[in-house]
C-alpha cells in the first residue's frame, strides 16, 4: 500500500532573487575571465546573505534564489551586494562590469529544506526583471512590513502585472541614501497619453554609434505616432535635447511628456549595445528596462529589428500603467478607461466581463461619442458575447457588432485598430475578403500593431491557410509582451487545423484561466492525441457551466469558408465525449 508524501507546511519567507544582467555577453566576450568573476561575485553574496541571517538555496549559472525570516534584512542584504559590485567594477572598464538585478517579495513558501517553491519565490524572480541594472525592485508586501526601519528610499512604481502571476503586484524601487523622490507632473494639452524620445546617448567616441542612435530615435517617433492613443513629441523636439545633461525626469516635465523613452549605445569591435528604458515623469521611476545586442553587419535591418521589438513592449507597458493610474483629466480619464476595458474584454472569463467593459465604454462615449477607440471596443464586446454563448439573442450579437465597428472607421479611416476591428467582425460576417483587405490595411497603418497581426493569423485560419495563419500568430506573439489569451486560441486552432494536436494542447495550456470556448479546443486536441481522461475532464468542465451544449451550435460559430475545415474539431469534440 503506497504511502501519500505529505508537501512540508507553508511558512512566510523574505525571497531574494538575483540575476546577472548581460551574462550571455560576458561569458561570449571572456569566458574564463566571466567564470571567476561570477565565482568571486557569488561567493562574497552567499557570505552578505549569511551576515544577514538568510540562507542561499540555489545557484544557477548567473541567478541567486535565497530566503530570509526578516524582510528588512533581506533588503540590506541586496543594498550590500549591489555596493560590493559597485566596488568591484571601479577598478574594470565598463563593458566588463558584474551589474545584478534584485528582486525581494514576502510571502508564502514551500521550502524542503533542499529547494523553495510558491508563487512567494515566483513574484521575486519577475519583479528582478522590473530593476534597472544595479538596481533592487521590492513587492508591496516587502514594503509594508520595513516600514521606516531602514535609512532608505522606496520609490513606487505602481501596480505591476507579472509573467503568471494572477494578481497584480504593487512594486518600489530601492533608493539608498537620502535621494529626494518628486512627485509633481506637468501635462501635456493633448488628451491623449503623452511620450518623448529622447536621443541615444553615445558612450563611445565612436560616430557611428552617433548615426544609429538618431536613426533610433527618428524611428521610434514614427513608430510611436502609429498608435493612436499616443501623443508623441514631434522629431525635432526629441533631437533639440541632444547631449542635454540635465536630470531626464525633469526634461521630460518641460516637454510636457507623462513617459519617456530614453537609450544608450555602446560599440566593442563590430558588436554593440543598445539598452532602452521607460521613464514616468510622474513618479521618475522606471516601468521598464532592456538589452538589445547585435553587430554592425546589416545595420539598417538590425535598427529595424530592434524598433519592431521594442515599440509594442513599450506601448503595452504605458496603457497597463493608464490602467493603474487615477488620471484627473477627463481624457486622459478615457484613455484609461478604455484600456482598462479592453483588458476584461480580452481576458473572455465570464459575462460579467463583458457587462463592465461595456459599461465603461458607454461611459467614454457619453462624454465623446466619436471616441473611436471606445466605439471599436464596443463592437469586440459584443462579440465576444457571441463567441461565448453570453447573450440570449445571438442572431443581432455578430450585427451590432459590426454596426459599432463601422461606425468606428468611418470617424477615422487612419485608425489601425479600427480596420482590425472591422475586419474581425468582417470575419464573422463571412465577409471573407472584406476581413482581409481590412486586416491588412491595419498593418499597413501600423506595422506593428500586434492585434492586427494576430487578427490577421487568425482569418488566414478561417478562410483555409492555416500554415500562413501560424506564421502570422508567432509575429504578433514576438510583438506583444503582454499577450491576450486569445493569441493563445488563435495559435492552438491553427496548429489544431494542421494536425499538430500536441502542439495545440501545449499552446491551450499556457492560458492561465481558459474559458469554457478554450476549454472546448483543448477537450478536442486530448481526444486527437489519444488522451481522452484529460479530454473528458475538460468536457465535463465545459458541461458544468453550459449543461446545454452540443457539437451543432459550432458549426454555426466558427467562421470556416470551407464548411469541411471545421470537421477535425468536431471529430475531436465528439471523441471527448460531447453530445452531438
Amino acid at each position: 500500500m503506497s504511502q501519500t508524501i505529505q508537501p512540508p507546511p507553508r511558512r512566510l519567507a523574505a525571497v531574494l532573487y538575483t540575476d546577472v544582467v548581460g551574462f550571455s555577453r560576458l561569458t561570449h566576450e571572456d569566458e574564463n575571465a566571466t567564470y571567476q568573476a561570477i565565482r568571486r561575485y557569488q561567493s562574497t553574496q552567499k557570505k552578505i546573505v549569511a551576515q544577514h541571517g538568510g540562507r542561499v538555496v540555489d545557484t544557477a549559472g548567473d541567478s541567486t534564489l535565497a530566503i530570509f525570516p526578516v524582510a528588512a534584512d533581506s533588503i540590506q542584504a541586496a543594498i550590500d551586494i549591489q555596493s560590493y559590485l559597485t566596488g568591484e567594477n571601479a577598478c574594470l572598464p565598463e563593458d566588463r562590469h558584474i551589474k545584478t538585478r534584485i528582486g525581494i517579495n514576502l510571502g508564502d513558501i514551500i521550502d524542503d529544506g533542499n529547494s523553495v517553491f510558491g508563487d512567494g519565490v515566483n513574484v521575486a524572480a519577475r519583479l528582478q526583471t522590473l530593476a534597472p541594472a544595479g538596481g533592487i525592485c521590492v513587492s508591496g508586501s516587502a514594503r509594508s512590513v520595513v516600514g521606516d526601519s531602514l535609512e532608505i528610499h522606496f520609490q513606487p512604481i505602481g501596480e505591476q502585472i507579472l509573467h503568471n502571476i494572477e494578481t497584480p503586484v504593487m512594486a518600489y524601487l530601492v533608493l539608498a541614501g537620502d535621494q529626494p523622490i518628486e512627485r509633481n507632473i506637468a501635462h501635456a494639452e493633448d488628451p491623449r497619453l503623452s511620450i518623448a524620445v529622447l536621443p541615444f546617448n553615445n558612450l563611445d567616441s565612436d560616430s557611428s554609434s552617433d548615426s544609429l542612435g538618431d536613426g533610433l530615435t527618428i524611428d521610434l517617433i514614427t513608430a510611436l505616432s502609429r498608435f493612436r492613443q499616443l501623443f508623441v513629441l514631434a522629431q525635432h523636439t526629441a533631437l533639440a535635447h541632444t547631449g542635454a545633461t540635465q536630470d531626464k525626469v525633469s526634461t521630460g516635465r518641460r516637454l510636457g511628456a507623462r513617459y519617456l523613452v530614453d537609450g544608450s549605445i555602446r560599440k566593442r569591435g563590430r558588436s554593440f549595445r543598445v539598452v532602452v528604458q521607460l521613464i514616468e515623469t510622474r513618479s521618475g521611476g522606471y516601468l521598464w528596462s532592456e538589452n538589445y545586442d547585435g553587430n554592425t553587419d546589416g545595420l539598417f535591418a538590425i535598427q529595424d529589428t530592434i524598433t519592431r521589438r521594442i515599440v509594442t513592449t513599450l506601448v503595452s507597458t504605458i496603457e497597463q500603467s493608464a490602467i493603474r493610474s487615477a488620471p484627473t483629466q477627463q481624457h486622459h480619464a478615457d484613455y484609461a478607461d478604455v484600456a482598462r476595458a479592453n483588458q476584461l474584454v480580452y481576458r473572455m472569463r465570464e459575462p460579467a466581463d463583458t457587462e463592465k467593459a461595456r459599461e465603461l465604454f458607454e461611459k467614454v462615449l457619453a462624454s465623446d461619442a466619436a471616441f473611436v477607440p471606445a466605439l471599436s471596443g464596443l463592437a469586440l464586446t459584443h462579440l465576444t458575447d457571441f463567441l461565448m454563448f453570453w447573450t440570449d439573442d445571438p442572431a443581432t450579437a455578430v450585427p451590432r457588432a459590426a454596426q459599432h465597428a463601422q461606425k468606428a472607421l468611418e470617424l477615422d479611416q487612419s485608425d489601425s485598430l479600427a480596420h482590425a476591428v472591422f475586419g474581425i467582425t468582417s470575419l464573422w460576417r463571412r465577409q471573407y475578403v472584406e476581413a482581409i483587405t481590412h486586416l491588412d490595411q491595419a498593418i499597413e497603418l501600423n506595422p506593428n500593431h500586434a492585434d492586427a497581426l494576430a487578427g490577421k493569423g487568425l482569418a488566414l485560419n478561417f478562410i483555409g491557410d492555416p500554415e500562413a495563419g501560424i506564421r502570422q500568430l508567432s509575429e504578433a506573439l514576438e510583438r506583444n509582451p503582454f499577450p491576450p489569451s486569445w493569441y493563445l486560441w488563435s495559435l492552438a486552432i491553427t496548429q489544431y487545423n494542421t494536425g499538430r494536436y500536441a502542439p495545440a494542447v501545449q499552446t491551450l495550456l499556457k492560458i492561465s484561466q481558459p474559458n469554457r470556448f478554450q476549454r472546448r479546443w483543448l477537450a478536442g486536441a486530448y481526444a486527437r492525441i489519444g488522451d481522452l481522461e484529460n479530454a473528458k475532464i475538460q468536457r465535463d468542465i465545459v458541461m458544468t457551466e453550459v449543461p446545454d451544449y452540443r457539437v451543432s451550435d459550432s458549426f454555426n460559430q466558427q467562421p470556416y469558408q470551407n464548411p469541411e475545415d471545421i470537421q477535425p474539431f468536431i471529430d475531436g469534440l465528439l471523441l471527448a465525449g460531447f453530445n452531438r
